[in-house]
């Protein structure tokens, strides 16, 4: 192993670029994020007006009846499940190759700011979109 004049080793700077270029390769590839148990989260937004709290979740590809929605007067939980989706028309055995959309059960907690009132909750469902209506509970 040799040094050059200003006391590099060339040797050394060859095997940093290695390095540097597989951790370049690492950082450009697709991992799967397997759970190892429990359910899994979605996406959720909190949104407040005068007079509402507005709640959007992302459950894309769920079926509405198998969603399951609750609110006491200080939050909402939600529960459901969300199958495995599978190209259409492809019944056999596939490989996967990136895998990022979650499925299987399904659960939410969000904690409101404020009281609501639970008894004229509303929610829709539409083109995979949760949208909570919950009134703010007057105050006095």
């Amino acid at each position: 192993m040799g040094f050059d004049k200003f006391g590099k080793d060339p040797q050394l700077d060859d095997w940093s670029q290695k390095i540097r270029d597989i951790m370049d390769e690492m950082l450009n590839r697709s991992f799967v994020d397997f759970r190892n148990e429990g359910a899994w989260q979605p996406a959720t937004n909190v949104y407040e007006t005068a007079t509402h709290l507005h709640i959007c979740v992302e459950l894309a590809g769920v079926e509405e009846h198998e969603i399951d929605l609750k609110c006491t007067g200080q939050q909402v939980e939600l529960r459901g499940l969300r199958r495995s989706p599978a190209p259409p028309g492809v019944d056999g055995p596939r490989s996967v190759y990136v895998l990022e959309i979650n499925d299987g059960e399904f659960r939410r907690v969000i904690g409101l700011p404020e009281p609501v009132e639970v008894e004229q909750v509303e929610a829709t469902y539409s083109r995979g979109y949760l949208w909570i209506r919950l009134p703010r509970k007057k105050r006095g």
